[in-house]
């Protein structure tokens, strides 16, 4: 899904084709366009800090919300760095569109919202991903389905993975396969094999 095209002639994914869902709104191409844009992500960074240092950037914290910041001292609340703003803004739209076409595929009931970055961002802008996706996808569709964050962590692919044999297990009653005799082939049909093959 994440190598659908949104955008024509667009940026170069990894994948190496062009203009991917992933390659505007995946971790690693998000935090490369708020770069290109004139962000700055902290140096050596991995991926999972540097789009927390993008959030704060862009909704920086009233202060007294931070842990230990009831000071009346504090300083005051910085003002958001548009640039990061801006790049979250497009990606939410990218993203809406992605969902539309899932929607539109599938009518799915239900989407959910999963990952690190997933979780990370879908506080801050699910509402407006949903908005997106009703926007471009076919109404009737978009009406049924829901959109939301899920709810089994960072790591869902894995433990969905992980589920996989479990639910083929539990699909044949928690028994193995019972494999069939085989009967072997009949004399006739094996010395009428042997003349074909020579």
């Amino acid at each position: 899904w994440g190598h659908l095209t949104v955008r024509v002639r667009g940026r170069r994914c990894r994948c190496g084709a062009q203009g991917c869902l992933e390659a505007y709104a995946g971790a690693e191409a998000l935090l490369e366009r708020w770069r290109e844009a004139g962000g700055v992500p902290p140096a050596g960074a991995d991926e999972e800090t540097a789009l927390t240092a993008m959030l704060a950037a862009a909704y920086p914290a009233e202060p007294g919300t931070e842990p230990g910041g009831t000071d009346p001292g504090a300083a005051p609340r910085t003002e958001p760095d548009a640039t990061a703003l801006a790049v979250l803004a497009e990606t939410a739209e990218y993203l809406g569109a992605g969902f539309a076409d899932l929607i539109n595929l599938f009518q799915p009931e239900r989407i959910l919202v999963g990952g690190w970055a997933g979780l990370q961002l879908g506080t801050r802008f699910l509402e407006t991903v949903s908005g997106y996706a009703k926007q471009y996808a076919l109404t009737y569709p978009a009406s049924r389905t829901g959109i939301g964050l899920g709810t089994l962590g960072p790591e869902a692919v894995t433990v969905g993975a992980a589920l996989l044999p479990l639910v083929d297990f539990f699909a044949q009653g928690g028994r193995r396969p019972e494999s069939k005799p085989t009967t072997p082939a009949p004399a006739w049909q094996s010395a009428l094999q042997d003349r074909v093959s020579t």
